[in-house]
Formats: C-alpha cells, sequence, structure tokens
C-alpha cells in the first residue's frame, strides 16, 4: 500500500524552547522546556515544565546564571526519565515539525535526551527556524539574530526572556510578524530598526524591553 503524503501546510508545528546547563546536548541537561503543539485547525497543546538535573557535574555556572537556576526554583521540577517518557507517550510531538528560533539547537537536546533515555518518538525531520525570516528580513541591521535582539527590532515586548515558555510565545510572535512582511514593513523596518536597537544597546542590552 502507497504511503499517504501529508504536505508540510497541513502537518502540525511543535514550536520549542529549551533551557539547558550548557551548550553541548551529550554532557548538558535540560532544565526546563516548553512544547506549544499548533495544530491546522489552530488548536493549541501546550506542556511547560522544569525538569531535575541529571548531570550537575557538567553544568556551566553561566548557563546557570542565565537560566535564574536555582535549588529552591527546581525544588518541584520533575523526574527527567518520567517526564520524557510521558512526552513521548501523550504523542505532542508526533509527525510534527519542529519550530522555534536556533531551533536546531533545541531540537539537537531533545533528540539527545530521548535518546539517552531509550525513548522513542515520532517526531517529523523538518526543522522551520525562525532565524532564517530574520536573516532575510533584518539582517542589514542586526548584530545578532538571537531571540531578544530580534523581538527588539520588530517591536515585541519582551518579558521574562530565557525562560522556556515566554521565549517559545516570543518566536512564535517573531515568526508571525516575519511570514506576513511586505516590501512596505522593509522600508518601515529601515527606518527605525536601527534606533531601537542603538536605544537597547545603550541600555546594556536587557532580557525585559522595553523598560
Amino acid at each position: 500500500m502507497a504511503r499517504t503524503y501529508t504536505p508540510l501546510y497541513a502537518k502540525p508545528f511543535v514550536w520549542v524552547d529549551t533551557e539547558t546547563t550548557g551548550l553541548d546536548p551529550d554532557v548538558n541537561d535540560i532544565i526546563e522546556v516548553a512544547i506549544i503543539r499548533l495544530n491546522p485547525d489552530g488548536i493549541e497543546w501546550v506542556i511547560h515544565s522544569k525538569v531535575k538535573m541529571e548531570r550537575p557535574e557538567n553544568a556551566h555556572p553561566k548557563a546557570l546564571e542565565v537560566n535564574g537556576y536555582t535549588e529552591e526554583a527546581w525544588a518541584d521540577a520533575e523526574d527527567p526519565k518520567v517526564f520524557w517518557q510521558k512526552v513521548a507517550d501523550c504523542g505532542i510531538l508526533d509527525e510534527a515539525i519542529v519550530a522555534g528560533q536556533n531551533v536546531r539547537f533545541d531540537a539537537g537536546f531533545l533528540n539527545a535526551t530521548f535518546k539517552r533515555h531509550g525513548i522513542k518518538t515520532r517526531m517529523d525531520y523538518h526543522l522551520y527556524d525562525t532565524c532564517t525570516l530574520t536573516l532575510e528580513h533584518l539582517l542589514p541591521w542586526m548584530e545578532s539574530i538571537s531571540l531578544v535582539p530580534t523581538c527588539v527590532a520588530l517591536g515585541i515586548p519582551v518579558k521574562n526572556a530565557h525562560t522556556a515558555l515566554a521565549d517559545c510565545r516570543l518566536a512564535m510572535e517573531v515568526d508571525k510578524v516575519l511570514r506576513q512582511a511586505k516590501g512596505k514593513d522593509r522600508e518601515a523596518w529601515s527606518k527605525v530598526v536601527p534606533g531601537r536597537l542603538l536605544a537597547w544597546r545603550m541600555a546594556g542590552k536587557p532580557n525585559e524591553w522595553p523598560l
């Protein structure tokens, strides 16, 4: 029997953001994750949780500082093996395109985590990265295409940056703005983006904007 083909636009997208103890998925851990499944009919399904650190000896102090990690804040974090098995079993990732800002980073951590625990998933292998849209529309004015400066450039208010659910929502908003962009938008951005980014840099590049 021939396999049924589903076009990409008819597949669900799973927006993902992870907060981790470092940059290497082979030695560092996910300690917070947000997963937002957006089905073609517009229905959302959200999982958001803090997860206990598995290899604290490998945690980078700067990563923990950025993520706001404290033992008190993570006191009720979920057991990793139990949590990731629940994520796989509930089907939120099944046959969904993984999306996000610099999504290869998050997908790499997800795949490494599932593999380490011997958990199988049915994630689609396609990745959708809003960084590509940022490069297309904003590159002439950007020093960095990471999430916070991209939001600053587009006039998207930033709150609670470097927390998984907030960053997930911000990436979705970046996607919405840039996918709908037209020539007149680029013309307008050429006039306002440099000033927005200059003000943000002069304020010390804060993770909440406007102040």
